[in-house]
């Protein structure tokens, strides 16, 4: 790894230069705290959408950037289509019908850090949300009913018994587009302004905003996208992503056609959770 460059600054770059890290840190450092502190979820998404709408009105890290080349968007929206794929392929209906061997030893080996080897904990569907044929055959003391297993948490009393706390007849479709919004602008934004605009360019010198976006370090990449992989539940396809994002940036040196991908693929995954009932993307 190559020695980290620095250029000497006058006292005024020196002010920018902490101006732009702040700018950059601190909106992806105050998401994070959010996420943790806010554990209503009721509502937390709609708070961290609109603070993190306001911290990128209050920093603007985009002053640091040009403008988008509209020319980067139809490579910005095809990487952002080609990660969502590698994000849920694993995991789809049909690799469980058709490769659940494959798809089990996915989830031990490359979901969840935190439990190493592990498939991911199953959540029993309530009995008053399955199929009525179920409840039946339950009820009359049939044996060998296979009950329907999740790897979410869902809501096990009241009148949305065995729904997922986002689930739209739960927060109301307002909310739920609130959430993708979110999910889809505000994080896209806080994020690639911090893992691709500051964090790689800053591991490599100071000040991070006159590091060349053209310049491939493929040992700064990885650890970057090893940073980002972690910081999701499915982390190899987080890594995956982080490299693809990274290579996308350096290719087009243009932030906002990352942000275009990033944002893609999480409006991809908001819609598919809603299509397969998929929430522990969310």
């Amino acid at each position: 790894m190559s020695e980290r460059e620095r250029v000497e600054l006058t006292p005024e770059e020196e002010r920018e230069n902490t101006t732009a890290v702040l700018a950059h840190v601190l909106p992806f450092a105050i998401w994070l705290t959010m996420m943790v502190w806010l554990d209503d979820p009721a509502w937390n998404y709609n708070a961290r959408t609109i603070g993190g709408l306001l911290l990128l009105a209050f920093f603007r890290p985009w002053r640091w950037y040009p403008k988008l080349n509209l020319k980067n968007i139809p490579a910005a929206v095809g990487v952002g289509v080609l990660i969502f794929v590698v994000w849920v392929g694993l995991e789809t209906p049909w690799m469980a019908e058709n490769s659940p061997g494959i798809m089990e030893w996915y989830d031990r080996l490359f979901v969840d850090l935190t439990k190493p080897f592990k498939t991911r904990e199953l959540y029993e569907l309530p009995l008053i949300a399955e199929p009525a044929q179920i409840q039946e055959a339950i009820a009359v003391g049939a044996e060998n009913i296979h009950r329907t297993m999740l790897p979410f948490d869902i809501i096990e009393e009241g009148e949305h018994a065995g729904l997922h706390v986002y689930h739209p007849q739960v927060t109301g479709w307002f909310n739920f587009w609130i959430h993708m919004f979110g999910t889809s602008v505000v994080i896209a934004v806080i994020e690639e302004y911090f893992f691709r605009g500051f964090l790689y360019r800053w591991m490599m010198g100071s000040p991070f905003f006159k590091i060349d976006a053209g310049k491939l370090h493929w040992p700064m990449l990885l650890l970057i996208s090893c940073f980002f992989g972690i910081e999701h539940f499915e982390w190899m396809a987080g890594i995956i992503c982080g490299i693809a994002f990274g290579l996308l940036y350096i290719k087009t040196q243009d932030i906002w056609a990352t942000i275009i991908a990033h944002g893609t693929t999480n409006f991809l995954l908001g819609l598919y959770v809603i299509k397969y009932n998929a929430y522990q993307f969310w």
